[in-house]
Order: structure tokens, then sequence, then C-alpha cells
């Protein structure tokens, strides 16, 4: 009998990180599922870890590849899937015990839903607690920050096969920013939502806070962002074999490079402050010199905005009163 839920796992030298993603899923209150972990080319020990799970574990199923990327995993992935229901786990992150249980529930109630997520308490790499992700709940609200920005955390996903395979997958060549993507075409299909519980830790570690990723996630942002725009007005999107083409984008969006300037910098400046928040005070530094570089080719405008996001990142994310208040001594708004 095939399973309720399939959890697809995708990993690429994962660490110490990958034995308590595992065990959490393991701990899972809600049992009927299976887990199919792709290992892209992993060779740091992941792969002894992963046989050593699979053979105490019948419901895991490992799938070794040379690295063919994330996007290609996770397609192949779900194709293998036999559930109606597809479930997302990162090889570093770690799921509440009530995860599967809540979500599968809510979905089974609701046949109109098809994709889910949750708000996730964020830790970093010694699993020391770095505050919560509150995150729109409703389709409507998710649907007006999908045009801005992406609403869900990878770990928290659970869709329906049926919507996944309805708009093709993982967009093999994005190589960033591939669930956003992929969020987007699927809400053009389905309805979407938040749970409001906190189902998952989310781990901040230097891999994800690299110093040179901002310039590529802004890139890679604009170009889902205009693909959608020009979905919903029969264009063609603004990708090459899946690849961003910014100077497409741009034409789409109608915006100017300074914007784009704009928003590599507020990308840059949101790094910076999770550096900060897990304690990264170097990478914090390194990170708002380059904002600041960023920030001198843009316009007078853009330049007074930009200087105020840069600002606003020497406080922690619990102080927006305070961040606010100091923003309009400065610039009188």
């Amino acid at each position: 009998m095939n399973p309720a839920v399939s959890v697809i796992i995708a990993v690429r030298n994962p660490g110490r990180f990958l034995e308590p993603a595992l065990q959490s899923l393991a701990d899972q209150t809600f049992t009927d599922y299976e887990a199919i972990i792709v290992d892209n080319g992993s060779d740091d020990g992941t792969g002894r870890i992963l046989a050593d799970w699979a053979a105490k574990d019948d419901r895991i199923s490992v799938y070794p590849h040379r690295s063919i990327g994330l996007a290609r995993c996770l397609n192949y992935g779900a194709s293998i899937a036999r559930a109606p229901l597809i479930a997302r786990l990162d090889g570093d992150d770690i799921l509440l015990p009530d995860r599967l249980a809540v979500q599968h529930a809510r979905m089974s109630k609701d046949a109109d839903l098809g994709l889910l997520g949750a708000c996730v308490d964020l830790i970093d790499g010694e699993d020391r607690p770095l505050g919560r992700r509150r995150l729109p709940l409703a389709d409507a609200e998710l649907r007006g920050f999908l045009r801005t920005g992406n609403p869900f955390v990878h770990s928290t996903i659970m869709m329906r096969k049926a919507a996944f395979d309805a708009v093709g997958g993982y967009r093999v060549g994005l190589r960033l920013c591939e669930d956003f993507d992929l969020w987007c075409r699927i809400a053009a299909v389905t309805r979407i939502a938040n749970c409001e519980e906190v189902l998952a830790r989310y781990r901040i570690h230097e891999s994800s806070m690299s110093a040179g990723r901002p310039i590529r996630l802004a890139i890679a942002d604009t170009c889902i962002i205009a693909a959608t725009r020009a979905r919903e007005s029969g264009g063609p999107e603004p990708f090459a074999s899946g690849r961003p083409q910014l100077r497409r984008a741009l034409a789409i969006l109608d915006i100017s490079r300074d914007e784009i300037r704009y928003r590599v910098l507020k990308t840059v400046v949101g790094v910076a402050r999770m550096a900060m928040v897990r304690g990264d005070d170097q990478l914090a530094r390194r990170l708002r010199a380059r904002a600041y570089s960023v920030a001198w080719g843009l316009s007078f405008r853009s330049y007074g905005r930009g200087l105020a996001r840069i600002l606003a990142s020497y406080f922690s994310a619990n102080t927006r009163v305070r961040r606010k208040a100091l923003v309009g001594r400065l610039f009188g708004s």
C-alpha cells in the first residue's frame, strides 16, 4: 500500500547536521510516510550515515547521484514518490514532532489546498535559538507577498504531487531560489497557505550566508518576479535554459538598474542582519561594507533608502520601533 506522504530530502555534504535532521523525521507522531533521500554527490561521509539509517528504517530509500544540482535531485525524488502529498526537509533543518501530522490533517480536510508551509524557529549551527519567523498565513496575503518575495520556508512545505507535476517541478538551471520560483508557479494552479504553528527549526549557518550569494539572489529574485508578470500577460519568461536573464526581466518589470542595485543592497543587508543575529560580527561587518559600496552607486533618492537600510541592520530584529525612530530623526520620515 502506498504511503500518505512522501518526504523528499536532497543532501550535499550536510556534515554533522544530517543526524539531527533524520532523527527529527524518525520522531514524527505521523508515521505513514516514505523518505526519499537523494545524495547530490556528497564526499563527507554522508553516504555511510544514510546507509545506516536505511538499514534500520525500511521507510527510507537512498539514491546516490553525482553532483547534478538541487533542482534535478528534487525532481527525481518527486518522480518516484508514491504518495499524493510531498513534504520537504533539508538536511540541516529540524522538524518538530507534529509537523507531518498537523499538515496532513489540514490538507486532508481541504482538497483545494495544494501548497502548505509553516512558521519556524531560527537556530544557529550550535542549535542556539536566534528568534522566530512568523509568516503570512492566508491565500490572498501570500499571493500579494509572492509578487515581491518568498513567504515560505522550504523545509516546512507540504504540497500535492498533482500540483507539482502540473507546473513541471523545480526549474532546472536556476541554481538559486528554486523554491521561490516553484511556489510562484504552483500558486497559479491551486490555493496556498501557511500554518500558524511553528513546525520546524530552520538553521542559519555559514553556507547560507556567503558574501557572494546576495547579488546572485537579488538577480534570481528579480527574474522570478518578472516571470510571474510575463506568464500573466502571456509573454516569454526571462530565462534561458533555466538561467536568469536580467536585461529581459528589467524590461518586463519596467524598472531601472538603479532599482536592481537597491534590491542587491537590500539583500546584502538582510544577510548582514542574519550574520549579526548568529553572532558572526566579522561577516556582518564585511557585508555592511559591501552594502555601503553598493549604495555609492545609487541615485540620490535610492541612496537615502539604502543608507536607512544599512543603519537599520545595526539593530536586532526585535527593535523595530527604535529603528523606525532613528530613521525618522535622520531622514524626517
